[in-house]
């Protein structure tokens, strides 16, 4: 039998048995018979964990100047922190979100961009995962929404999927990106279904749900959308409420992103009919810079978004490429309508929610993230990091003119501390290259990247450029 039959057989099974188990437990707890001295106490906080796709910094109006009324994510602004300088570990989906999932930087994996088979992600795949820490304290754990992390699209492999990574439910489609319109081709636990309603919308539904379904008990949910990424879907209904954006895929785009705030909102009111949303943690960020709007972008990833003030887009290390909008909130526990300007990282989503739900970490796996509640609140008042590095694969055309694709062993690297920034492009992977030089910007005064300063400043660039050699020496060499 083919090995793509045998994954979905198995992560099917899997899912299934792990499904009639919480229901069981469910209805335990409905007949008083729990035992309170177990780890999913009520009392626990539970956890929704939001990502969004390829969406420009400046597109929601608390980062930036943008005509899309966001009043969803604005309101989880509002309640919570807003992180001014948070970053992700890449600029590119399945290595962003490894990052993300994993606490680490996920070149401890050998990974520097959209990398795929079994082999050359065996590390990654050897992590356990956010959910998979909730899983095992009892929490009811969900995945709803783009997944990417088990191959792309129809090159799946087996103990890789949702399933198979901590989470006890699974509705997703697989792949980097897929049509939103109704009909479209969506796992449920292994098992394809078409999509009964626009995608975004059905992720919503789908949230709430389960929602619904667990919120007598801990749970823990990963609702990552595959919104804004393209294809460029949008309803008519959402395209309409932009009349004055002369641009055509612009004004897709901005319907596409309403749409994903009207999804959001659904879940935040969803919290509310429960009276959970006080006892509910709920992280929004996006998982790196907005694609380009123009034909040096590849279609897949052409969506017109709006990363201004900031140079770069999806691909690219610099600001606009890995500087993203993060958000938590949390009533009674961080401060409400509190901005945050020290450098945060994707990273720390994982301890700071496994220390927040009084769980502990994985002893036996490296964690580059930090904790934030204590910055956050005050209690301390030092950086949760002094610096963050990045290596990924450059994209960049093979022919004048041309589409941006990846190069292989060819990367973009750099490294931020306080308000500098040092990047180098285009360096050959090999013991025998010489790397090109390094470009220094501050950011402070010149957010866009726009001036290289690296000969004003050698002492500078001599102490960014040994703590990054240093950082790349402790990571794994590239898999790609």
């Amino acid at each position: 039998m083919p090995v793509y039959f045998l994954y979905v057989i198995r992560e099917n099974r899997r899912c299934i048995l792990r499904t009639l188990l919480s229901f069981l437990l469910v209805a335990v707890a409905a007949t008083g018979q729990t035992d309170t001295k177990g780890p999913a106490k009520q009392s626990r906080p539970n956890v929704i964990l939001i990502v969004s796709d390829d969406m420009g910094y400046s597109d929601l109006p608390k980062f930036g100047k943008s005509e899309i009324p966001t009043p969803s994510i604005d309101r989880l602004a509002e309640e919570g922190v807003l992180f001014t300088d948070a970053y992700v570990t890449a600029p590119i989906c399945v290595a962003s979100r490894m990052g993300l999932l994993t606490g680490q930087y996920q070149q401890r994996f050998g990974i520097y961009g959209n990398i795929y088979g079994e082999d050359r992600t065996r590390l990654f795949r050897r992590q356990t995962l956010l959910p998979a820490v909730f899983q095992d304290a009892g929490y009811r754990t969900a995945h709803v929404g783009k997944w990417h992390l088990s191959g792309n699209k129809r090159m799946q492999y087996e103990t890789a999927g949702p399933c198979e990574r901590g989470f006890d439910e699974s509705v997703a489609i697989r792949g980097g990106d897929s049509a939103f319109w109704e009909g479209t081709p969506v796992f449920r636990n292994g098992k394809q279904f078409p999509a009964p309603e626009y995608l975004t919308d059905l992720w919503g539904t789908e949230a709430c749900a389960f929602i619904d379904r667990a919120h007598a008990q801990p749970f823990f949910l990963y609702l990552a959308y595959n919104a804004v990424h393209s294809p460029m879907h949008a309803l008519d209904g959402d395209r309409a409420k932009f009349p004055k954006v002369e641009d055509e895929n612009r004004r897709t785009y901005d319907g596409m992103l309403l749409a994903m705030d009207r999804s959001i909102g659904r879940v935040l009111d969803r919290l509310d009919k429960h009276g959970i949303a006080d006892n509910t943690i709920v992280v929004f960020l996006n998982d790196n810079g907005g694609g380009g709007s123009t034909t040096r972008y590849a279609l897949h990833s052409r969506n017109f978004a709006n990363n201004k003030p900031l140079r770069g887009h999806k691909f690219d290390v610099l600001e606009g490429g890995v500087r993203v909008p993060m958000i938590m909130r949390w009533p009674g526990h961080v401060p409400a309508g509190k901005s945050y300007g020290k450098l945060v990282s994707s990273m720390d989503v994982y301890p700071t929610l496994v220390q927040a739900a009084g769980l502990e970490m994985q002893k036996e796996q490296e964690a580059d993230g930090v904790d934030l509640l204590p910055f956050i609140n005050g209690k301390n008042q030092s950086k949760p990091h002094e610096w963050l590095c990045w290596q990924n694969r450059s994209w960049s055309p093979r022919t004048p003119g041309g589409p941006v694709k990846p190069k292989s062993k060819i990367h973009n690297s750099a490294i931020r501390k306080d308000h500098w920034k040092l990047v180098r492009m285009n360096e050959k992977i090999g013991p025998d290259e010489s790397a090109p030089a390094w470009q220094l910007y501050d950011l402070s005064t010149d957010i866009g990247e726009r001036k290289d300063i690296a000969d004003q400043h050698e002492d500078r660039v001599k102490e960014l450029s040994a703590l990054f050699e240093t950082w790349r020496a402790s990571m794994h060499p590239t898999l790609e």
